[in-house]
């Protein structure tokens, strides 16, 4: 058979399937031109290096800020998302830790807030 009659015969079948869908449809659908593919100006390229380097500046920075576990007191750790004072104690009473992942192998908290604040935390060595 025919591509186009093949064809034909699968776009009723699935506008009679499915109900609300008509033959003009799928025609007009075929009908649309394709968009051009963007062409991007050098002016436009500059502009997102410089954006995607000053993100990568951002996170740089968020890194330097995160929040040292081994030195830090209760009131700031209460400030980090999701924790709670019991969290805080158990960070506290469990100190040091060598790396950030000895929060949940000391069992100082649960594995998905351990998700939540990993990027903002950080240990340093005493």
């Amino acid at each position: 058979m025919n591509k186009s009659v093949v064809r034909a015969i699968l776009i009723l079948t699935l506008g009679f399937a499915c109900g609300s869908w008509s033959l003009a449809q799928a025609v007009d659908a075929e009908a649309k031109p394709k968009p051009s593919p963007k062409v991007r100006s050098d002016s436009q390229v500059k502009a997102q290096t410089k954006q995607r380097a000053d993100q990568a500046k951002a996170k740089v920075a968020e890194v330097a800020k995160a929040l040292d576990l081994n030195h830090a007191s209760k009131a700031n750790l209460m400030r980090l998302p999701g924790m709670t004072g019991a969290y805080a104690d158990a960070i506290i009473a469990k100190r040091p830790f060598k790396t950030k992942a000895d929060l949940v192998v000391k069992n100082a908290i649960p594995m998905d807030l351990y998700q939540t604040l990993r990027k903002q935390v950080k240990v340093a060595a005493n």
